[in-house]
């Protein structure tokens, strides 16, 4: 064993990360964190062929996405978990066999709820696997060399949202949507073909930990309970006894894991973190975050696709474009974060987050391809401002006892926004394209003026073609429904993106009401 190898950097489990493999090891889970993004984003310039494949309107194929964000949520808890008890290489490896289990399962499953079965099982994957690029990291370089290993971090971080809508759109018009399932795979076997050699062993004789069966019950029963209960309500009303019994359900559970966590040794979720009232502010702050993030990555690629008729490459190209300028703003905001007060860059990307989604609260069927890439590229600047300084703002008032927890915290809160924001996206795609439809048909009354003219012309052009005229007349009828329909599908997307602009503006003053001195504990609290 060389000099070097004996200064290995350890982690907290004693998992030893030589020098010589630090780079390899970096890499290795990036390639993983990278691929679990992908899979994220790639899929949701499919929903529209998963759509018209299983006959499901936005009521049930959202489940595809946040059935994904929710597992991911869950297992972000568990995570030190499975590190302290497995070790960073195994739980890397369990993690690359489930997932790609999951994908071959999803690719081949003929059934709509096989197909979700696969997305949470690789959403579960995704959250023992994100955070451990940021364990190997810390792990593997010393304080001086992290800036650059936070580099390769970033990449990641960014190359995911970018690559996976074009990637799945090439993969859907080469060759079927069923393979955006396992087209992410290989990038995952190449990480672990590093994470065998380079990432590390758990040591044997490390003390392990017993698993919160508990508090991850009532967690998922929580999140679970709350996602099921607003789809239902939406769907079979408020006022069924199943909608009241699920929500009531959500929230005792929710009640009782704060109870447990409060009083356990080893919390899933510490909620000590929350009597600092800048720690509570940001968070709430990050939930609204993950909202607009995930729900525009949704968003876009359903009405391009859907109403505006885009190829899946044409739909990826569109969000590429839109995503590299995050590529020249992260540097920037990171600089940002050490010069002043993080609130600053967060209000700042929440403010512009916000007009990007006002702007596209505007869109029509026929909308330029450029004016969807510009204003979508002002959200992801907003998107690159805000990251770096969401978790800054988070931990500068905490406790030195709990920073360890507020990291993951914050991102707990901003992937749980992130499912529960996709899911009430949908309800309002579903629910305002159902109310605008009838609403529009129902001025179309009568045979006369515009309508009548409409539906001539389509009978004059069938009717070339030898049709009787009560045929000319059913297929032009046919053809306003689906004028109508469009346009009420237009009108429900500018509904979802004007709902983003309202909770941004409320998260841009909340952001800027930490903007003054320092946030100390609520009284009474201890930390």
């Amino acid at each position: 064993m060389s000099a070097s190898d004996v200064a290995a950097t350890k982690t907290d489990t004693g998992q030893a990360i030589p020098p010589s493999h630090k780079w390899p090891a970096a890499t290795a889970a990036m390639l993983g964190m990278m691929t679990t993004i992908m899979a994220s984003t790639m899929v949701n310039v499919a929903i529209s062929d998963i759509m018209g494949a299983y006959g499901v309107g936005q009521d049930k194929v959202h489940w595809l996405q946040t059935g994904f964000l929710s597992a991911t949520t869950v297992f972000m808890l568990l995570n030190a978990w499975f590190v302290n008890n497995l070790g960073i290489r195994r739980t890397f490896l369990l993690a690359t066999v489930a997932f790609t289990a999951a994908g071959i399962f999803g690719q081949l499953v003929p059934s709509f709820e096989g197909v979700i079965l696969a997305r949470v099982v690789q959403g579960a994957c995704a959250g023992a696997l994100q955070p451990l690029s940021l364990a190997v990291i810390f792990a593997a370089f010393p304080v001086e060399e992290r800036g650059k290993a936070m580099g390769l971090f970033g990449v990641g971080t960014m190359m995911g949202p970018a690559l996976g809508p074009l990637y799945g759109g090439i993969i859907i018009d080469s060759l079927d949507w069923r393979y955006v399932f396992t087209a992410s795979i290989p990038f995952m076997l190449i990480g672990a073909a590093l994470a065998i050699k380079y990432l590390p062993k758990r040591f044997e004789e490390a003390p392990t930990s017993r698993f919160n069966w508990l508090s991850l019950a009532l967690v998922v029963c929580a999140i679970s309970c709350f996602l099921n209960g607003i789809t239902i309500g939406q769907r079979e009303g408020w006022d069924r006894v199943i909608t009241k019994a699920l929500l009531l359900g959500s929230a005792l559970a929710a009640m009782a894991f704060i109870e447990v966590e409060s009083r356990t040794r080893n919390p899933l979720l510490n909620v000590k973190l929350f009597t600092f009232r800048s720690f509570a502010v940001v968070t709430l702050v990050g939930f609204v975050f993950g909202v607009g993030m995930f729900g525009s990555f949704y968003l876009m690629p359903v009405f391009v696709r859907s109403v505006q008729g885009f190829t899946g490459t044409k739909a990826g190209v569109l969000l590429l474009y839109a995503d590299l300028v995050t590529f020249a703003v992260f540097p920037i905001a990171g600089w940002l974060v050490h010069r002043v007060r993080p609130v600053y860059p967060v209000a700042g990307g929440m403010f512009l987050f916000g007009v990007s989604s006002a702007a596209l609260s505007l869109v029509q069927s026929d909308t330029g391809f450029w004016f969807l890439v510009g204003w979508t590229a002002v959200g992801r600047v907003g998107l690159g401002l805000a990251i770096p300084a969401l978790t800054a703002a988070a931990l500068q008032d905490l406790d030195k006892s709990l920073l360890s927890f507020g990291a993951g915290t914050m991102t707990f809160i901003r992937m749980m926004g992130g499912a529960i924001g996709v899911n009430l996206l949908a309800i309002v795609l579903d629910n305002r394209t159902a109310h605008y439809s009838t609403m529009l048909s129902s001025t179309q009354t009568s045979l006369t003026g515009a309508t009548g003219e409409l539906v001539d012309q389509v009978q004059n052009v069938v009717g070339g073609g030898g049709l009787a005229e009560m045929q000319g007349q059913a297929y032009g009828m046919g053809y306003m429904s689906q004028v109508i329909e469009a346009n009420a599908m237009v009108m429900a997307f500018q509904d979802g993106y004007l709902m983003l602009a309202i909770a941004f503006a409320v998260a841009t003053v909340l952001a800027l009401s930490l903007a003054h001195g320092r946030a100390e504990p609520r009284a009474g609290a201890t930390a």
